[in-house]
C-alpha cells in the first residue's frame, strides 16, 4: 500500500551532552552523553508513524554503525526507510546548556543531488513533507525536477541565517508548499521583520501563497489568505529540552490535517 506521506530530509545520530558545570575553555566537565536517532526528517517521519500515519522517509544513510543504529530505531516505529548511500552517515552534538538553551554542531550529509540517484518519485504518496534543512542546499532548485511531486507539500522551517534567507524563500516558493511551519525566530528571519507571530505569519502567507503557521512558546499562529487564527498552548512546566519540539508539533499537525476531507482549496480546509 502506498504511503499516505513522503518525507524528505535527514536521519541523524543525535549525540546529546548535558555538562553538570557551565563549559569552560580547557576544563574536563562531568556530563551526561546519550544517543538517539535525530535528524529532521526522521524525527518527522517517526512522530507521524506514532500517530498511525503511513510514511516513507527518503534519506541519507552509510554502511557503518551510526547509520545501522538509525535504520534499526526507525524501522522499529513503522516507518518505511528508503535509504540513499553515502559514505558515512551524518550527526549532530546536541549542547544543553542550564537554561534549556541549545547550541548544535551539525555534520549534515547533503541529500538533494544524491536524489537523482532514485529511480523512483513520490507520486505515490498524498503528502511530501521537506525538510527545511534541503532549502539551504545549492542543488535545492533540483528538488522541484525530481519526481512528481504530490498536490499536498509541506515545507518545515529550519536554523537560517539573514544571509540565507533569500535563497531559501526562493526555494520554497519554487515548490510551491501548500503548508509551511515555521518558529518565531525562523519566520523573523524570513521575513526580515521583528514583529508578532500572527503578522509574520499573514506576511508569508501572502509572499508564498500558502498557509503558514508560526509557533511561539505561547502557542501557535496559522494565517490562511487574509484570516489569522490563534491557539493558546495548554499551560505546563517548563520545558528543559526543547530538542525535536518543533518536529513533534509539524507532524501532529499533518497527522490530524490527514484525517480531515481536503476540500481543494487550502482555506476551506485549513481555515474553518
Amino acid at each position: 500500500m502506498p504511503p499516505q506521506v513522503e518525507v524528505i530530509g535527514d536521519a541523524l545520530l543525535d549525540v546529546n551532552v548535558t555538562p553538570s558545570t557551565p563549559v569552560r575553555p580547557g576544563a574536563c566537565i562531568p556530563a551526561a552523553v546519550r544517543l538517539e536517532p535525530g535528524g529532521q526528517g526522521a524525527n518527522l517521519a517517526v512522530r507521524l508513524a506514532r500517530r498511525g500515519v503511513g510514511v516513507r522517509l527518503t534519506c541519507a544513510l552509510g554502511d557503518d554503525t551510526a547509520g545501522t543504529m538509525l535504520r534499526n530505531a526507525i524501522a522499529a516505529d513503522g516507518v518505511d526507510l528508503r535509504p540513499i548511500p553515502v559514505e558515512a552517515t551524518g550527526s549532530v552534538v546536541v549542547l544543553l546548556g542550564p537554561d534549556g538553551e541549545r547550541t548544535m554542531l551539525s555534520q549534515r550529509v547533503p541529500l538533494v543531488e544524491r536524489l537523482e540517484r532514485l529511480d523512483t518519485s513520490t507520486a505515490d504518496a498524498e503528502w511530501l513533507v521537506v525538510s527545511g534543512y534541503l532549502l539551504l542546499e545549492p542543488a535545492a532548485s533540483r528538488l522541484v525536477g525530481w519526481a512528481t511531486l504530490p498536490e499536498r507539500r509541506v515545507v518545515i522551517g529550519c536554523a537560517i541565517e539573514p544571509a540565507q534567507a533569500g535563497a531559501w524563500i526562493s526555494a520554497c516558493r519554487a515548490l510551491r508548499p501548500t503548508l509551511l511551519v515555521l518558529n518565531h525566530e525562523e519566520a523573523s528571519v524570513l521575513a526580515d521583520h521583528q514583529t508578532e507571530a500572527g503578522s509574520l505569519a499573514g506576511r508569508l502567507a501572502g509572499e508564498l501563497d500558502a498557509v503558514v503557521v508560526v509557533t511561539d512558546w505561547r502557542g501557535a499562529t496559522a494565517a490562511v489568505g487574509e484570516r489569522v487564527t490563534r491557539v493558546d498552548a495548554p499551560e505546563g512546566e517548563p520545558a528543559t529540552d526543547t530538542t525535536g519540539a518543533g518536529d513533534a508539533f509539524a507532524a501532529a499537525l499533518i497527522a490530524d490535517l490527514l484525517t480531515e476531507p481536503w476540500a481543494g482549496e487550502r482555506a476551506a480546509t485549513l481555515g474553518a
